[in-house]
């Protein structure tokens, strides 16, 4: 009979202790944040503080509203989130990132030695990091397009960092597969120059350093905001001509999107500033010297000097932004392997572009500034 009770009683615990381990996951999966940290200017992702973890909620870039995924970040192992698949142990120390600009970020972290792994390091700027690769202390792992799956997995990082280029990745998915969570950084969707800055916010997150990425995106607004008042100060409004014909085509920025807003607080006149065109406008040379033939400042041209421009097609003499000798690229901060900084720290600095952008179109604004990124062609 004891026998049987003692038996009984084991059956009766352990049918509890099941029943509330699975009460345990269930709440836990449905629990209301303590706080939501819903930036100031972006728009791809929010910030969600629960007891024991966070989570980094990423938008879709392709579908207003939907979540394109979650990711937990604790400080030990063995804390319960609601998808132990997508989990992060932080701080990270051990992390492939696939884009300029995730470099940048994680520069200005002071986290530089997390990076294990990077795409394309030829096409690298920072000094460090490029002494990391030479070093074997951060690995090449091919092409951000067409990434090195095989060597990205024999890394074993804690994380993939990846930009979205497509609603589907199959490098993405593999990686996954294989127990690495993939990171989707998507500042370069926002349309604000702000916004693609304020990404910090999220990759402080995987270091537990949200207090100096706060710091540091609080005096970058600061000081973009001040250019944007000064360049409301102009007495005139210059229009401008942007970027170059590539193969017969010119593509224009939109007037809403990134671009088409760094005009806009500079002040000036551009043909598509009210085309709320998503990516670029396509236009032929013949529309483009219809539209821009009378600008006076050319920004964004893809040359080095204005001989090498001439001899690529002699058809941009027409423009009087040429004739002028007005015409600006972003070529000032190149390195010998050729990283351009404009697309790696750029991201961080939307106020020295702009004020790049002022002293082109408003020298006078500016008397005494030198430019950062962008360079007069000789």
């Amino acid at each position: 009979m004891f026998t049987r009770f003692s038996w009984f009683l084991a059956l009766c615990l352990s049918v509890a202790m099941l029943s509330s381990c699975s009460q345990k996951g269930s709440s836990n999966a449905n629990v209301t944040p303590d706080s939501v940290v819903k930036p100031k200017y972006a728009t791809g992702f929010v910030i969600e503080y629960y007891p024991g973890y966070k989570c980094l909620l990423v938008y879709n870039p392709w579908k207003k509203g939907a979540v394109q995924a979650k990711y937990y970040i604790v400080t030990r192992n063995g804390v319960n989130t609601p998808d132990k698949r997508k989990t992060v142990v932080a701080p990270l120390h051990s992390i492939a990132a696939t884009s300029a600009t995730h470099y940048a970020f994680i520069a200005v972290l002071n986290e530089l030695p997390s990076i294990t792994g990077i795409a394309s390091p030829k096409l690298v700027y920072n000094s460090t990091l490029i002494r990391q690769c030479r070093d074997g202390k951060t690995v090449d792992l091919g092409d951000a397009f067409s990434l090195n799956v095989e060597k990205t997995m024999s890394l074993k990082p804690q994380s993939v960092m990846m930009s979205s280029y497509n609603q589907t990745d199959a490098a993405a998915e593999r990686i996954s597969q294989a127990g690495i969570p993939v990171i989707f950084n998507n500042e370069w969707m926002e349309t604000s120059p702000l916004g693609r800055a304020e990404w910090i916010k999220f990759v402080a997150v995987l270091y537990n350093k949200e207090k100096l990425a706060d710091s540091i995106f609080r005096q970058t607004e600061q000081k973009y905001l001040a250019a944007k008042a000064l360049a409301s100060k102009a007495k005139g409004t210059p229009e401008v001509m942007i970027g170059s014909s590539f193969k017969g085509t010119w593509y224009m920025p939109s007037g809403k999107g990134f671009m088409g807003n760094l005009l806009a607080d500079a002040k000036v006149k551009y043909h598509f500033a009210n085309d709320t065109t998503a990516g670029s406008i396509p236009v032929n040379f013949e529309q483009a010297l219809q539209n821009f033939v009378n600008a006076q400042v050319w920004l964004n041209c893809d040359a080095k000097n204005l001989n090498s421009l001439m001899q690529s097609d002699a058809r941009y003499g027409l423009f009087k932004a040429c004739k002028d000798k007005r015409v600006y690229s972003l070529y000032n901060r190149i390195n010998e392997l050729g990283g351009n900084d404009f697309w790696e720290d750029g991201v961080l600095h939307p106020e020295l572009i702009l004020q790049d952008f002022i002293k082109a179109v408003h020298p006078e604004l500016l008397p005494d500034y030198k430019m950062v990124y962008v360079t007069q062609l000789k």
